[in-house]
């Protein structure tokens, strides 16, 4: 039996082979039994069938490329031990891609078998009304519990769906070019998080221009502005405080996303979208205060009604106030922060390190990790190359190297 056979004998059989790919008795079907169909069914009938399967129950508009985006989203994220060239390439940087660009990855999910980006609530409680807080009701309270399992959820999430260098199945998709529109449907049918940064600080975007793929970019761009006509405000809440880079500078037909906001009518959008400037410019002047050892302009800056936004987001090394303020070995900010915002020792960098694997590589380790942990940072959480935090107290060169980034940024 030659391939044609074999593939056309699946194709007429469908339903037959479909009913068996859960427990894996389509092995059993005689067209698996010749020494051609054995070796296609070791390297293609699992992927290739479970691919179909899904084209078949979700119909999607093109088949065709729904097909392709899951077979290479499968590749991407299959669990392996090697690494191909083409991969190497991504991380390093290198512009140069070919048709095996997503091959060999780590992890195992599919495409559809990713949840949504929980998106609600990850402003860190910022409010835009007359500067009122949110106070610490019963009420409250109650939403700040929600909050926690919503992070410990969005951090699994977080850990499953990249490799130890901090890649994404887009970044990886990235890298390579696709069919009109191609990437986009991807991002939107995937739900994948698009504020991702790796080893190299860089984003899907980054990696997308860094390749030459200068249509995958602009794919990139278009999904923010197909959110702004939707006018939802959350998600861009949470590219904000993601520390994305890229919101406001989009344009779409001349026009800034602000304008295509207010052009739908979602005048609660655009006026966010205006406050993001400013609040990543008081952003950086906070890190920058944290660098300098300005510890009164730091406090100050935290007093305000935005505190909780401030010590949560991230910049664009994905790194919070509460990480700078570790890598500065001051105690007395990494107690004041956590005072005010519990919440940031659960926000990962990256890499996703938490504050407390950063207080492991640091010379004030004790006196760190104990105000850290008294205020209920957990020993126990990975980062992504599956490193708990006491990994980092004997193996410091990882967090003597972002000082030294610090150090630099002064």
């Amino acid at each position: 039996m030659d391939n044609r056979q074999f593939f056309n004998h699946i194709i007429s059989n469908i339903d037959d082979v479909f009913g068996k790919i859960e427990n894996h008795s389509f092995e059993e079907n005689p067209i698996f039994k010749t020494e051609q169909g054995k070796y296609l069914a070791e390297n293609l009938a699992d992927p290739l069938i479970k691919a179909l399967t899904q084209v078949a129950q979700k119909r999607p508009q093109d088949p065709l490329q729904y097909l392709t985006n899951y077979l290479q989203t499968f590749v991407a994220q299959r669990n392996t031990n090697g690494r191909t060239v083409v991969q190497a390439a991504v991380h390093s940087g290198s512009s140069h891609t070919d048709s095996t660009a997503l091959a060999a990855n780590s992890q195992t999910d599919s495409l559809e078998e990713k949840p949504v980006i929980p998106t609600s609530r990850m402003n860190g409680h910022v409010t835009r009304d007359k500067g009122e807080d949110i106070g610490t009701d019963p009420a409250q309270q109650q939403i700040d519990d929600e909050d926690a399992d919503e992070a410990e959820a969005a951090l699994s999430k977080r850990l499953e769906e990249r490799d130890e260098h901090g890649q994404s199945m887009l970044h990886f998709a990235s890298a390579r070019s696709h069919r009109r529109g191609g990437l986009l449907q991807l991002i939107e049918e995937s739900n994948v998080d698009i504020t991702y940064r790796d080893e190299l600080y860089r984003t899907a975007r980054d990696v997308a221009l860094q390749a030459n793929q200068v249509v995958n970019a602009k794919d990139i761009d278009r999904y923010l502005i197909s959110l702004a006509i939707v006018g939802d405000v959350k998600p861009f809440e949470y590219f904000a405080i993601a520390g994305y880079d890229h919101i406001i500078d989009v344009m779409e037909d001349d026009r800034s996303i602000i304008e295509v906001a207010e052009s739908k009518g979602h005048t609660e959008l655009a006026t966010y979208l205006r406050t993001i400037r400013p609040m990543e410019e008081l952003r950086e002047e906070l890190h920058q205060m944290i660098r300098d050892h300005k510890v009164d302009r730091v406090k100050e800056i935290v007093a305000g009604p935005e505190a909780k936004w401030l010590l949560m987001a991230r910049n664009y090394y994905g790194r919070t106030a509460l990480h700078i303020a570790i890598l500065k070995e001051d105690e007395e900010l990494v107690e004041h922060f956590v005072k005010i915002c519990p919440e940031a020792l659960k926000i990962g960098d990256n890499l996703e390190r938490s504050p407390l694997h950063y207080a492991m590589g640091t010379n004030l380790v004790e006196g760190i990790s104990r105000i850290l942990i008294q205020n209920g940072a957990k020993r126990t959480n990975k980062d992504l190359k599956g490193r708990q935090p006491s990994y980092y107290f004997m193996n410091k060169a990882d967090i003597l190297r972002l000082q030294e980034e610090e150090d630099e940024n002064r």
